[in-house]
């Protein structure tokens, strides 16, 4: 081989060892992307997560008042409201306090009392009825400023503010007043679990 085949034999191999190197570099870039691609990116955030809230996800309904629960959780003797029934008992604690034992009973009139009347094979007199089917006594505790409004037994037939006091005494029977007593029906006004106000039922 002469001097000149020589030359262009190193050029050819030159141009052949660059065009290698450019093919592996095209490789290693290329394999280099595909492994980033295929990693996972892992980012750090400075805000804390979220930690699930106590909060309900839907408000309370404004129009359904909380009532007072009782210690314990145990249902109420009697919920809030106006109650019609007899006295059973009463009693005065030594913490100065007194409460009352009474029958629930049902007080009816007009129509209802016909109604409930015409059920039971009975009929109506005087334009009232009472359905008294539960033998079941509940105690409550008076409120420290119930309030009491009677019959005086010689009067007919308003109510009058009268005096716990001697509400008790009629109760109790350990004094003479002109209270009904036990004897009459009463209504009860219970509010958180207490006897509020006591109003004495007239009967014709």
């Amino acid at each position: 081989m002469n001097e000149r085949s020589r030359r262009n034999a190193s050029i050819v191999g030159a141009i052949v060892l660059a065009l290698l190197s450019i093919g592996a570099g095209t490789l290693i870039a290329l394999s280099d992307d595909d492994e980033r691609a295929s990693t996972p990116t892992t980012t750090s955030s400075l805000t804390p997560s979220a930690e699930p809230s106590d909060e309900p996800s839907v408000p309370p309904d404004p129009t359904m008042p909380a009532s007072p629960a009782p210690p314990g959780g145990e249902s109420p003797v009697l919920e809030d409201g106006h109650h019609f029934g007899y006295i059973a008992g009463a009693s005065r604690l030594e913490d100065g306090t007194s409460e009352v034992e009474f029958d629930l009973a049902y007080f009816y009139v007009g129509e209802p009392a016909e109604r409930e009347a015409a059920e039971r094979d009975d009929e109506v007199l005087n334009g009232y009825y009472i359905v008294n089917e539960n033998d079941r006594l509940r105690t409550l505790p008076l409120a420290d400023d119930v309030e009491v409004a009677y019959i005086p037994v010689d009067a007919c037939c308003d109510l009058r503010p009268g005096s716990v006091d001697d509400w008790l005494e009629a109760i109790l029977e350990t004094n003479q007043t002109p209270y009904g007593g036990a004897d009459v029906p009463w209504w009860f006004t219970v509010e958180g679990g207490e006897i509020t106000r006591i109003e004495q039922q007239y009967l014709p």
